[in-house]
C-alpha cells in the first residue's frame, strides 16, 4: 500500500516552547506503514535543539531560515504574509529571491512543492498541515493544498480572532480576521484545542468540518523519567538546596503572563492570599519553575512564605521536578478557552492539581471532568482563602477519572482517522 504523505508546517517544531510538543508528540506515533511525514520548521535557536527524527519513524524535519510574522518581524514582513493569504502563487513566485530576503513559509513552500509534486506523479496522497502560531504556517498549508487540490487540515492552539494572544488594536483585530477566514477557506477540517475555540469556529464557518484536538502529554516522556539517572540527580540536588526540609512543594512550571496577561492577576492573588493567612502558608514551598515577567518577580517578593524562583530549565529537568512536586499549581486568567499545554503534563505527573483562574474556562472544566484538582476564582476574594487552604493541604484532591483521552496515543490515533477519511476518494 502507498503511504500517505503529510506536509506539517510548523514554525515552533524545533524550539524548547511547549507548545512545539503539539504535534511533535502527536506525529512519532503515527504508523509508518501508512504516513511518511515531512515537517518544515524554523532553524532552531540554539545549536543543541533536537533535529533527528523518533526511532522508527518516518518522519523528516527541514529546519529552514528566514522571519514570521511576530514581535520579531518588520511590518514588511507582517504585509508580505497577509498578500500570500490572498494570492496564493506568490509564494511560489516568490522562492526565486536571493534566498536570504526570503520569508520562512517562502522556504517552507519551496521544499514542501517540489516533494509533493514528486509525491502526486508517483501516484501517492498527500495531505498538508498548518499549525497556529505563526500564521505563515497556516498560510503555507492553504498555499500548497490550493495549489495541489490536495487535503487540509488548519490546527489552531491559540484563538487567532477568539481571544487573540496578540497585540491589541482594530487593524490587527482585522488583519486576523481576513487571513483566518483565507485559511480556513482552504480547509478541509480545523482543529483547535478547546470547546470554547470550536464552537466559536463552527458558529462564524457553519459549513467547515471543525473538531477538538486537545493538547496532551507523551507517556513515552514520562515513562523515561526512571531510566535518567542524571536528571534524578539534578532534580534531587536542586530540591535539597531550594526546599526546606518536611515542607508541602508546591510547583508551578512555565509561563504565566507572558503567555496571557490577565493570568498574572492569579499569581497576585494568590500572594495576596498566602501573606493573609498563616496556616495557608505554614510548612509550605512555592516552586516557580519557568520564564516570568519583571512584573511577577515582583509580585514574588512580596511573599512572606518560602518560596524559590529557578528559571527556565530543559524539559526533562521540569519533568523531573514535577514528578517530585506534592501539588501541581496553575495559574489561568480570563480566556474562557485557555487550556494551556502544561496542564496535560500535570496530569500525567500524577500530583493534585491547584487552580487559580479569573473564570471558570476549558481548564477548569478539565480538572473537573478528570477529578484531577480544585479550583479558587479570584472574584471569590477574601473567602477563596478558606478553599485556597483546603486545597493546599496534604490531602488527596477526591477520585481521579481517566486522563486517557489526553494521552498522545490516543490522540494520534483519532489524527489517524481524520486523515484517513480526507484521503478517502
Amino acid at each position: 500500500m502507498k503511504k500517505i504523505n503529510l506536509f506539517v508546517f510548523a514554525a515552533h517544531h524545533l524550539s524548547g516552547n511547549i507548545a512545539a510538543q503539539r504535534f511533535k508528540s502527536l506525529l512519532k506515533y503515527l504508523d509508518p506503514a501508512k504516513y511518511r511525514v515531512f515537517v518544515f520548521a524554523r532553524e532552531p535557536a540554539l545549536a543543541t535543539a533536537e533535529t533527528t527524527a523518533p526511532p522508527h519513524a518516518d518522519i523528516t524535519v527541514f529546519p529552514l531560515p528566514g522571519r514570521c510574522v511576530g514581535s520579531e518581524s518588520p511590518v514588511t514582513a507582517s504585509l508580505l504574509t497577509l498578500v500570500a493569504a490572498f494570492i496564493r502563487p506568490l509564494p511560489f513566485l516568490l522562492a526565486n529571491r536571493h534566498a536570504r530576503t526570503r520569508p520562512w513559509f517562502v522556504h517552507a513552500l519551496a521544499e514542501a512543492n517540489r516533494l509533493c509534486s514528486e509525491k502526486l506523479v508517483a501516484g501517492e496522497r498527500c495531505v498538508a498541515i498548518g499549525t497556529y502560531s505563526p500564521v505563515d504556517a497556516l498560510v503555507a498549508a492553504a498555499a500548497l493544498a490550493s495549489k495541489h487540490r490536495i487535503g487540509c487540515l488548519q490546527d489552531f492552539r491559540d484563538g487567532l480572532v477568539f481571544e487573540p494572544l496578540g497585540k491589541p488594536g482594530w487593524l490587527r483585530k482585522g488583519m486576523r480576521k481576513l487571513i483566518e477566514g483565507r485559511v480556513v477557506a482552504a480547509s478541509h477540517l480545523i482543529t483547535s484545542v478547546s470547546r470554547p475555540l470550536v464552537d466559536d469556529f463552527q458558529r462564524r464557518y457553519p459549513g467547515k468540518a471543525v473538531a477538538v484536538l486537545p493538547n496532551g502529554y507523551d507517556p513515552a516522556d514520562f515513562a523515561s523519567l526512571d531510566s535518567d539517572v542524571e536528571g534524578s540527580t539534578r532534580a534531587a540536588a536542586i530540591l535539597a538546596r531550594q526546599v526546606p526540609a518536611n515542607a508541602l512543594l508546591i510547583g508551578h512550571f512555565g509561563r504565566i503572563g507572558a503567555s496571557d496577561g490577565s493570568a498574572s492577576r492569579s499569581l497576585d492573588y494568590l500572594v495576596d492570599a498566602l501573606n493573609g493567612s498563616i496556616e495557608a502558608s505554614a510548612n509550605r514551598h512555592l516552586m516557580f519553575v519557568g520564564e516570568l515577567t519583571e512584573a511577577e518577580k515582583a509580585s514574588l517578593r512580596r511573599a512572606s512564605f518560602s518560596v524559590s524562583v529557578l528559571g527556565p530549565v530543559e524539559r526533562t529537568l521540569a519533568l523531573q521536578l514535577m514528578k517530585r512536586c506534592d501539588k501541581l499549581l496553575l495559574l489561568t486568567g480570563s480566556r474562557a478557552s485557555c487550556a494551556t499545554g502544561k496542564l496535560f503534563e500535570y496530569l500525567a505527573a500524577g500530583a493534585g492539581i491547584v487552580c487559580i483562574s479569573g473564570v471558570h474556562n476549558e481548564a477548569t472544566a478539565i480538572l473537573a471532568q478528570t477529578g484531577t484538582g480544585q479550583t479558587i476564582l479570584t472574584s471569590a476574594g477574601a473567602s477563596g482563602g478558606d478553599a485556597l487552604r483546603v486545597a493546599l493541604s496534604p490531602s488527596g484532591t477526591g477520585a481521579r477519572r481517566d486522563i486517557a483521552a489526553y494521552s498522545r496515543v490516543v490522540q494520534a490515533g483519532m489524527l489517524d482517522r481524520w486523515i484517513s477519511n480526507m484521503v478517502q476518494p
